[in-house]
């Protein structure tokens, strides 16, 4: 089979990744704190030889090259040429802050610069930029998802049901007086993997302590997503046209396979 099918394939393959990327990045365009991902690009030359061009197993697809990226490619003869191939070498986390909105709710925090809120869950520690904050019935403070709100040195953040005031620090302050401090940590890009409901995990040792970081949390405000909408929709036409382009590519190279096989059988 033609390579230059493996190639249409593969580079249709990479345009479907980007557009899901995409997709859900524009979904959630309006997602409080939410931190759009980016796909990673690269190229690599294939040489003629059974590692390179391994053989097919019935499903080619299954055949897995740098970074278990899958590429389907069958074992050429040993004077093909050599091919440069798009590979994806996964997603990345933009962390851009995104704009800050007033909702003049006591309970909605804004972090200002960087730095992640701390979430205690059953899965253990996870992180999120939404600090759109409420009370449980046990008067603490939890995030949507009911996720106890982590303060300075891992504990709990009781504030009951009265009014609180929390200061540029993160200070927390009711009529009882402090019960505590927002906890606020760095995180390596690389480190962050989404987990679901607008949260991410990492390894705990990989956390950095913010707690006297620039720029600070401002009460009655909300981080937006840093989801660009007028860029997203722009990349999602353009990719929509290559993977047109390609599967026009993968009809006639098969169509010019077709031809080959008859011209074959009338020899």
């Amino acid at each position: 089979m033609d390579s230059g099918l493996f190639a249409a394939v593969n580079g249709a393959l990479r345009a479907e990744m980007r557009l899901d990327v995409l997709a859900n990045n524009l979904a959630n365009s309006s997602t409080t704190g939410y931190k759009e991902s980016e796909i990673t690009f690269d190229s690599y030359m294939t040489k003629p030889g059974p590692q390179q061009f391994p053989l097919p197993d019935g499903n080619f697809m299954g055949l897995h090259g740098p970074n278990s990226i899958p590429f389907p490619f069958s074992n050429p003869a040993t004077n093909a040429y050599s091919v440069t191939y798009p590979r994806a070498d996964g997603t990345h986390t933009n962390l851009a802050q995104g704009g800050v909105v007033r909702t003049n709710n006591p309970l909605d925090v804004a972090m200002d610069g960087q730095g992640f809120f701390v979430l205690n869950t059953p899965e253990g520690r996870r992180y999120t930029r939404d600090g759109a904050f409420t009370v449980n019935p046990q008067g603490e403070l939890v995030s949507k998802s009911g996720f106890p709100v982590m303060g300075s040195g891992g504990a709990g953040l009781t504030v009951g049901d009265g009014r609180i005031e929390i200061g540029p620090d993160g200070t927390i302050a009711t009529a009882n007086g402090t019960v505590g401090r927002l906890m606020r940590v760095g995180l390596p890009a690389e480190s962050l993997e989404k987990a679901g409901a607008n949260l991410f995990k990492a390894p705990v040792e990989r956390e950095i302590p913010m707690e006297n970081a620039q720029g600070g949390f401002l009460q009655g405000f909300l981080e937006q997503s840093n989801a660009n909408v007028v860029r997203g929709m722009t990349q999602m036409i353009e990719v929509n046209r290559a993977f047109e382009v390609y599967m026009q590519m993968i009809k006639a190279l098969d169509g010019l396979d077709g031809q080959a096989v008859q011209i074959g059988r009338l020899n």
